[in-house]
């Protein structure tokens, strides 16, 4: 199978698992959202923000080490696995004794027990991460799909709603969360296989723990430039406004997070089989951000314009402080995703100390923002924070790799003009929808024709920035893989 055909496999199942996947999402959040209280959600939101500090160097990369590594030999999965549980149980532990530290910190109850039953995700992924790297080398697009299908359903669907019927409140949620994951763990190693031995070389151990020790803390400054502003709204606004806060943050993401993922499972282990290839690196960045970008972008604007009828429908009249905030996370979502997809080039090239650059000017760039903003004790300020970085940090990364892959400032605009193009008839449209719907018809209603109004405005944008798209060399590069491709185009552009 050509990489063209292995990545076309792998966004067509990707498409099918995201589908059911946040149908799952959109369901369990309207029913929880209205069993639980927000501080509920608050708590979570906290206490996955803590573990996440220590999630990273639990984790050490060991699933893009796989993916990288040009060739697995012998000794190379027992490397990965005892170097994966070895540390998540050691951080496992750790967390165990500073639990009550943050606990401490953020002033609130039960928090510490939350946190100390959540850490033992940690070895579960640990022992899944090597899994889940192996499925994705051997772009096993279709067992990753129903994996996730599966595991969300019965995480969420069946263990979390039933609980949280139950009357166990934050638990509901942590079981959820605990169900999934072990699910996940269970079915990925039944999908792949390996021996679960630990014997390995020292040269074995060190190229998983070189590559991704770094990964890991590349990780780890990304999570700091992603998550302070969660941690700011948890310490000064408390569990109810982070609750909030977390739910928004949720909304604003999840209909990009998904899609975005299944490119990036399906692109990161075909780009790394390239190796050094310049030319089909650029062109695969190139196609990544046309996809994605246009995407975001539509879906956040249009998510800005909605956000009042989104969050009356899917999380009740109890969430109505979540609509300004979620307006202005909306607003990161584009370039957030965009800088993502460009973060797995680089990871794919190996260029991690590139990425640390960027990740590290992030980090110090929010935290003055944070340092600037916060005081005022706005919510929407702390978010506001986030919404410059995220813009600043794109300009960054495309400077960077328009210098590494020398990309022109010509094929930059071209691509900008696509993304541009189809977001803005995608949001006149929805908003010419918004000014003729009647006000007196059901929320869910109004809703679902400003979805409809939304696909609309995007096929009128696929349409119209085509004849710009078709210059980038990337796009002619694909359709000369791709015959059916061409039939999107004008004939007139292959005479």
């Amino acid at each position: 199978m050509t990489k063209i055909k292995k990545l076309s496999s792998g966004v067509a199942w990707g498409t099918l698992s995201t589908v059911f996947v946040t149908a799952f999402q959109l369901i369990f959040m309207a029913v929880m959202a209205r069993l639980l209280d927000p501080s509920a959600f608050g708590v979570v939101a906290v206490a996955n923000v803590c573990l996440r500090f220590f999630s990273f160097f639990a984790q050490i990369g060991t699933a893009p080490a796989i993916i990288q590594k040009r060739d697995l030999n012998e000794g190379d999965v027992p490397a990965a696995l005892a170097i994966s549980l070895g540390i998540s149980a050691t951080f496992c532990v750790l967390v165990q004794v500073a639990a009550p530290v943050f606990e401490l910190f953020y002033e609130m109850p039960g928090l510490a027990s939350v946190i100390r039953v959540l850490s033992i995700n940690f070895v579960i992924s640990g022992f899944a991460a090597v899994a889940q790297g192996l499925l994705q080398r051997n772009t096993a697009f279709r067992s990753i799909a129903i994996i996730d299908v599966v595991a969300y359903l019965i995480g969420y669907g069946i263990v979390g709603i039933t609980a949280a019927y139950s009357g166990l409140e934050v638990w509901a949620l942590v079981c959820a969360v605990m169900t999934q994951l072990t699910v996940t763990a269970a079915l990925s190693y039944m999908a792949m296989p390996f021996p679960l031995s630990l014997k390995h070389s020292p040269a074995q151990r060190r190229h998983f723990l070189s590559y991704g020790g770094r990964y890991s803390v590349i990780g780890f400054m990304e999570f700091l430039a992603a998550s302070l502003d969660a941690l700011v709204v948890g310490k000064l606004l408390g569990a109810k406004i982070s609750g909030y806060y977390s739910r928004a943050n949720l909304l604003a993401n999840l209909p990009v997070q998904q899609p975005a993922n299944i490119l990036t499972k399906a692109l990161f282990p075909i780009v790394s089989s390239i190796g050094n290839q310049r030319e089909k690196q650029k062109y695969s960045l190139q196609l990544s951000i046309l996809l994605v970008g246009s995407y975001a972008f539509s879906v956040s604007l249009t998510i800005y314009l909605t956000a009042n009828d989104i969050v009356k429908v899917l999380l009740g009249e109890n969430w109505l402080e979540a609509i300004p905030i979620l307006q202005m996370l909306s607003l990161s979502v584009g370039p957030s995703f965009i800088s993502h997809v460009a973060g797995v080039t680089l990871n794919s090239m190996n260029k991690l100390r590139v990425k640390m650059q960027v990740q590290f000017f992030a980090l110090v760039l929010i935290s003055f923002l944070l340092f600037v903003l916060a005081p005022s004790g706005d919510v929407v300020d702390i978010a506001l924070a986030l919404v410059i970085t995220e813009w600043v940090r794109l300009i960054v990364v495309t400077i960077k790799l328009s210098r590494i892959l020398r990309i022109s400032v010509k094929e930059t605009l071209l691509a900008g003009v696509c993304i541009v193009t189809m977001a803005t008839l995608t949001i006149v449209t929805v908003y010419a929808s918004i000014q003729f719907i009647p006000e007196n018809i059901p929320k869910i209603f109004r809703l679902a024709i400003d979805g409809l109004s939304a696909i609309i405005g995007f096929g009128l944008g696929l349409m119209v920035s085509r004849y710009v798209a078709f210059r980038l060399p990337a796009v002619k590069y694909l359709l000369k893989q791709s015959a059916m491709l061409k039939k999107f185009f004008p004939k007139r552009y292959f005479l």
